[in-house]
């Protein structure tokens, strides 16, 4: 299972480094198969048919490719105010994953189908914003956040987890896991904002048009936005009885699976940068 796992995230490295020497394009067309993939999942989890599902999420990734190449940059008031919009949606779900972390809580297939149609190219049209306007590196930065939060919460929380988070969503997660999460998030802030310039990292950029105080405020909140998403993704899953989004990612379940934190930090990265 481990060797599965690890020949499965060399092959996506790969298949990133490679669209990413081809340059910004390419690497925003190959996001959007990945995002595509990711809507198609979350369809088939709404029961919604097989062909309808493929067909929904070949549309966003054949869309959202032919944009990229294009040279698409989603900008104005109109991608603010979708993106503030956005934010808010993950804000909610934020509050609901909290209040309702010891009864669970479901959303209807309706729902959920509409939330994956407004969540999914939200995530896409948010990387394409980081994209052009810091380039790989800040767009890199931001999914930095989302590994370290996730991989730190998972180590923390199988050395120290203690106490269940949300017992009634996702069984495993630990306050301790957050904790690390945080933690480890913020050290990396720091670490980046002494030693790298800040114009590539999203962290610094924060924490220096908002100050530290604010700065530490909104990566917190992104950290804890990261969480959320994926407990989320674990609620979908809960209410459509499966354990993993797809099998298409062998050892890693599927695409949902790896980017439902990333589905939910995007935005709310952009958003603050475009706000703050």
């Amino acid at each position: 299972m481990l060797l599965t796992r690890v020949i499965t995230a060399a092959v996506l490295l790969l298949l990133l480094v490679g669209a990413l020497w081809l340059g910004d394009a390419p690497f925003c067309a190959v996001m959007a198969a990945a995002f595509g993939l990711v809507a198609r999942e979350w369809m088939q989890m709404t029961k919604l048919s097989h062909g309808a599902s493929w067909a929904f999420g070949i549309f966003l990734a054949v869309l959202g490719a032919a944009l990229a190449l294009s040279g698409y940059w989603p900008q104005g008031p109109v991608f603010l105010g979708y993106i503030l919009a956005v934010t808010a949606v993950w804000m909610a779900i934020l509050s609901i994953a909290f209040v309702a972390r010891d009864r669970g809580f479901m959303v209807n297939d309706t729902t959920s189908r509409l939330l994956c149609a407004a969540l999914v190219p939200a995530a896409w049209m948010s990387l394409v914003w980081l994209m052009h306007a810091g380039r790989w590196p800040l767009m890199l930065s931001v999914f930095m956040l989302v590994w370290l939060a996730d991989a730190c919460a998972y180590f923390a929380g199988r050395m120290f987890g203690r106490h269940k988070m949300a017992p009634a969503i996702s069984p495993k997660k630990t306050w301790e896991g957050a904790l690390g999460a945080f933690v480890c998030v913020l050290a990396a802030a720091f670490a980046a904002w002494m030693w790298l310039p800040h114009e590539m990292v999203f962290s610094s950029l924060i924490i220096n048009r908002a100050g530290i105080g604010a700065g530490v405020i909104t990566l917190v909140l992104l950290t804890a936005v990261s969480i959320s998403g994926d407990l989320f993704e674990s609620a979908l899953k809960r209410h459509a009885g499966i354990k993993d989004s797809s099998n298409l990612l062998p050892g890693h379940g599927g695409f949902y699976d790896r980017l439902d934190a990333a589905l939910a930090v995007f935005p709310c990265a952009v958003a603050a940068l475009l706000v703050i």
